[in-house]
Protein backbone atom coordinates (compact mmCIF):
# COMPACT_ATOMS: atom_id res chain seq x y z
CA UNK A 1 0.00 0.00 0.00
CA UNK A 2 1.59 3.51 -1.21
CA UNK A 3 1.73 6.20 1.06
CA UNK A 4 0.40 9.60 0.08
CA UNK A 5 3.54 11.58 0.91
CA UNK A 6 6.39 11.12 3.01
CA UNK A 7 6.16 11.10 6.91
CA UNK A 8 7.88 10.71 10.26
CA UNK A 9 7.96 7.84 12.03
CA UNK A 10 10.17 8.00 15.06
CA UNK A 11 13.46 8.22 14.41
CA UNK A 12 12.91 7.57 10.39
CA UNK A 13 11.84 9.18 7.41
CA UNK A 14 9.50 6.76 5.54
CA UNK A 15 8.78 7.77 2.13
CA UNK A 16 5.76 6.56 -0.13
CA UNK A 17 7.02 3.04 -0.64
CA UNK A 18 7.37 2.40 2.92
CA UNK A 19 11.30 2.82 2.57
CA UNK A 20 13.17 4.36 5.23
CA UNK A 21 15.79 6.96 5.64
CA UNK A 22 17.36 8.53 8.78
CA UNK A 23 15.66 12.14 9.83
CA UNK A 24 16.48 14.99 10.28
CA UNK A 25 20.14 14.76 11.49
CA UNK A 26 19.57 11.98 13.43
CA UNK A 27 21.41 8.43 13.30
CA UNK A 28 18.96 6.07 14.69
CA UNK A 29 20.07 3.01 16.20
CA UNK A 30 18.65 -0.33 18.08
CA UNK A 31 20.46 -3.42 19.81
CA UNK A 32 19.75 -7.15 20.26
CA UNK A 33 21.06 -10.15 21.81
CA UNK A 34 23.21 -12.72 19.72
CA UNK A 35 24.52 -15.85 21.13
CA UNK A 36 24.71 -13.95 24.56
CA UNK A 37 26.36 -10.58 23.14
CA UNK A 38 24.65 -7.29 22.86
CA UNK A 39 24.70 -5.77 19.04
CA UNK A 40 24.42 -2.64 18.80
CA UNK A 41 23.37 -1.10 15.06
CA UNK A 42 23.40 2.51 14.01
CA UNK A 43 22.07 3.60 10.73
CA UNK A 44 23.84 7.07 9.33
CA UNK A 45 22.88 9.13 6.59
CA UNK A 46 26.26 10.50 4.53
CA UNK A 47 26.45 13.49 2.46
CA UNK A 48 25.93 11.49 -0.82
CA UNK A 49 23.06 9.83 0.32
CA UNK A 50 24.61 6.84 0.72
CA UNK A 51 23.77 4.94 4.14
CA UNK A 52 26.53 3.39 6.62
CA UNK A 53 25.06 1.08 9.16
CA UNK A 54 27.63 0.55 11.76
CA UNK A 55 27.59 -2.38 14.18
CA UNK A 56 29.39 -2.81 17.35
CA UNK A 57 29.58 -5.54 20.04
CA UNK A 58 31.44 -6.57 22.74
CA UNK A 59 32.81 -10.38 21.29
CA UNK A 60 33.02 -11.42 25.35
CA UNK A 61 35.67 -11.22 28.63
CA UNK A 62 39.17 -12.65 28.27
CA UNK A 63 40.10 -14.89 31.67
CA UNK A 64 42.33 -12.49 34.00
CA UNK A 65 45.28 -13.53 34.56
CA UNK A 66 44.95 -14.32 38.28
CA UNK A 67 41.65 -17.35 37.59
CA UNK A 68 43.48 -18.95 34.75
CA UNK A 69 47.12 -17.71 32.81
CA UNK A 70 47.28 -20.41 30.12
CA UNK A 71 43.43 -19.59 29.04
CA UNK A 72 44.05 -16.06 29.16
CA UNK A 73 47.23 -16.59 26.98
CA UNK A 74 44.87 -19.08 24.63
CA UNK A 75 42.49 -16.12 24.42
CA UNK A 76 45.35 -13.66 22.75
CA UNK A 77 46.98 -16.50 20.64
CA UNK A 78 43.02 -16.44 19.56
CA UNK A 79 42.31 -12.82 18.93
CA UNK A 80 45.64 -12.55 16.92
CA UNK A 81 44.69 -14.96 14.62
CA UNK A 82 41.36 -13.97 14.41
CA UNK A 83 42.31 -10.49 13.34
CA UNK A 84 44.26 -12.18 10.21
CA UNK A 85 41.10 -13.31 8.96
CA UNK A 86 38.08 -11.00 9.98
CA UNK A 87 36.48 -9.80 6.66
CA UNK A 88 38.46 -5.72 5.54
CA UNK A 89 35.54 -4.03 7.18
CA UNK A 90 35.47 -5.11 10.70
CA UNK A 91 37.71 -4.48 12.94
CA UNK A 92 38.64 -5.69 16.92
CA UNK A 93 39.98 -3.04 19.44
CA UNK A 94 40.97 -4.76 23.15
CA UNK A 95 39.29 -2.47 25.62
CA UNK A 96 41.05 -1.30 29.02
CA UNK A 97 39.06 -4.13 31.20
CA UNK A 98 40.10 -6.58 27.83
CA UNK A 99 37.15 -7.22 26.34
CA UNK A 100 37.48 -7.49 22.73
CA UNK A 101 35.36 -4.89 20.89
CA UNK A 102 34.04 -5.73 17.85
CA UNK A 103 33.47 -3.01 15.14
CA UNK A 104 31.75 -2.92 11.59
CA UNK A 105 30.88 -0.37 9.00
CA UNK A 106 28.83 -1.28 6.29
CA UNK A 107 27.63 0.91 3.32
CA UNK A 108 23.83 0.34 2.37
CA UNK A 109 21.72 2.00 -0.12
CA UNK A 110 19.39 4.82 1.36
CA UNK A 111 16.30 4.66 1.73
CA UNK A 112 16.16 1.16 2.76
CA UNK A 113 13.32 -1.15 3.38
CA UNK A 114 13.13 -2.78 6.82
CA UNK A 115 13.46 -5.82 5.08
CA UNK A 116 17.13 -5.58 3.72
CA UNK A 117 17.84 -3.41 6.93
CA UNK A 118 16.85 -6.79 8.85
CA UNK A 119 18.75 -8.69 5.98
CA UNK A 120 21.72 -6.75 6.74
CA UNK A 121 21.99 -7.51 10.12
CA UNK A 122 21.25 -10.85 9.85
CA UNK A 123 23.55 -11.95 7.33
CA UNK A 124 26.59 -9.83 9.59
CA UNK A 125 25.07 -12.21 12.26
CA UNK A 126 25.68 -15.50 10.33
CA UNK A 127 29.03 -14.20 9.61
CA UNK A 128 30.18 -13.67 12.68
CA UNK A 129 29.11 -16.96 14.02
CA UNK A 130 32.02 -19.21 13.39
CA UNK A 131 34.33 -16.56 14.99
CA UNK A 132 32.08 -16.41 18.67
CA UNK A 133 32.68 -20.47 18.01
CA UNK A 134 35.88 -20.01 18.18
CA UNK A 135 35.97 -17.03 20.65
CA UNK A 136 34.24 -19.54 22.99
CA UNK A 137 35.91 -22.70 22.66
CA UNK A 138 38.93 -20.86 23.55
CA UNK A 139 37.33 -19.55 26.67
CA UNK A 140 36.31 -15.88 25.86
CA UNK A 141 32.83 -15.35 27.71
CA UNK A 142 29.98 -13.95 26.88
CA UNK A 143 29.85 -10.85 28.82
CA UNK A 144 25.63 -10.05 29.74
CA UNK A 145 26.38 -6.20 29.74
CA UNK A 146 24.95 -3.70 27.40
CA UNK A 147 27.06 -0.88 28.83
CA UNK A 148 28.93 -0.26 25.95
CA UNK A 149 26.74 1.58 23.39
CA UNK A 150 27.23 2.93 20.03
CA UNK A 151 28.26 6.68 20.92
CA UNK A 152 25.42 8.73 18.60
CA UNK A 153 28.37 11.30 17.19
CA UNK A 154 31.18 8.61 16.62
Amino acid sequence: MPFKEPFVLGPFSVDSEGRLSPARDLSPGFSIRWRGRVVHARLVQSESQDGHLYVQSILGRIPSSASDPAARAACFAMLRRLLLCLPETWSIRLLPDHQPQLEVETVVGLPITVTNLVTELTLFLLALSPHLDLLDMTGVTAVDSDQHAIASGS
